[in-house]
């Protein structure tokens, strides 16, 4: 009797724990399935200039699933967070030649080529994966302002320039598909899983 009742206990917990697999499993695929939103369009042509003396325009990006984000060379406080937590984008697509990383210059008067080639070696930047742009700053404001939706403020004398710590990942078809804390290790993590999914679609 005791073995007939272990049994009978013993298939119960089987079959819980088949369903329990069956519905995470649902839930994984429903997770899955489910598309990343559609939150703008990166539709304003820009034609600005890499650290490699590089002419590069928004054109260049067609059909590829690129990180777009802001930041200058001086920034004290998290700029430097950012562009650490952007090597670890670049490590996780390094062999996919359809993903780019492309940091705007805020600060284009002092980020010249030259001072953002030394940024590129600190960083490790790989040659046409991962671009810093310098250019005109009215072009990259509006970027940030209009195309983006990013806060930006070229401060003054005694404050720094004001910019988002965001990163912003656009599609193939150059739509905005998420926003993502550049400062939060976990949000990068999302982020880079976020790159699959729309490589995927």
């Amino acid at each position: 009797m005791r073995v007939a009742t272990l049994f009978a206990w013993g298939l119960l917990v089987l079959a819980l724990g088949a369903l329990v697999f069956a519905l995470m499993s649902r839930q994984a695929a429903l997770n899955q399935a489910e598309s990343l939103p559609i939150l703008g369009v990166v539709d304003t042509s820009f034609r600005l200039t890499n650290q490699w003396g590089e002419t590069v325009t928004r054109e260049q990006f067609k059909g590829k699933v690129w990180v777009a984000y802001f930041f200058f060379t001086r920034c004290p406080s998290v700029c430097p967070i950012i562009n650490r937590n952007a090597i670890t984008i670049q490590r996780a697509y390094a062999d996919n030649p359809d993903v780019f990383l492309v940091g705007f210059s805020v600060d284009p008067k002092h980020d010249t080529v030259a001072v953002l080639q030394k940024w590129s070696q600190r960083h490790g930047a790989i040659k046409g994966k991962w671009h810093f742009l310098t250019g005109e700053r009215e072009v990259i404001y509006n970027l940030s302002r209009k195309t983006f939706k990013l806060g930006v403020d070229p401060g003054d004398a005694q404050h720094p320039i004001v910019h988002s710590d965001r990163f912003v990942l656009v599609d193939r078809q150059g739509r905005i598909r998420g926003y993502y804390s550049g400062m939060d290790p976990a949000a990068v993590q999302q982020l880079i899983a976020d790159i699959q999914r729309v490589l995927k679609e």
